[in-house]
């Protein structure tokens, strides 16, 4: 049976590229997708009336909302960390750096407030996410 309760929220900057754009929200989803484990979907497959097989989606609605400025980003990060809901933040240095040990050469030079984020998500509990998302519009 599908879980309506839960959802989750992409807050991505908007002044981005566009391939940014789609690198966050894809890398994004994809780790939250991931830790959801068993309770990403609701079975296998939806079956077309000739027998073709189309792997479901995620059973929860992706909403995108849009921020101005990675500031913006940082205080949101804080309220998801004190929150304690499911999130992930898209980083600038993920984009920079393909190789992870590089990654984390880099990040071990920064303090978290040094961070640029290109985006966050969250999941959760309906009213416990759109609480932290609200202030934030929707993409256009």
């Amino acid at each position: 049976m599908q879980d309506f309760n839960k959802r989750i929220i992409l807050v991505v900057r908007k002044d981005l590229e566009p391939w940014q754009i789609a690198n966050t929200i894809a890398h994004i989803s994809a780790y939250i997708g991931n830790q959801l484990k068993d309770t990403f979907d609701t079975g296998e497959s939806f079956i077309t009336k000739d027998d073709i097989a189309h792997p479901r989606n995620s059973q929860y609605p992706i909403i995108v909302k849009r921020a101005k400025s990675s500031e913006q980003l940082n205080n949101f990060m804080d309220k998801a960390r004190e929150a304690n809901v499911l999130h992930h933040g898209f980083i600038r240095e993920m984009i920079e750096h393909a190789d992870d040990v590089d990654l984390q050469k880099e990040l071990s030079t920064k303090h978290d407030t040094e961070v640029e984020y290109l985006g966050i998500g969250v999941f959760g509990e309906n009213e416990a996410v759109d609480k932290l998302t609200k202030k934030y519009g929707l993409w256009e």
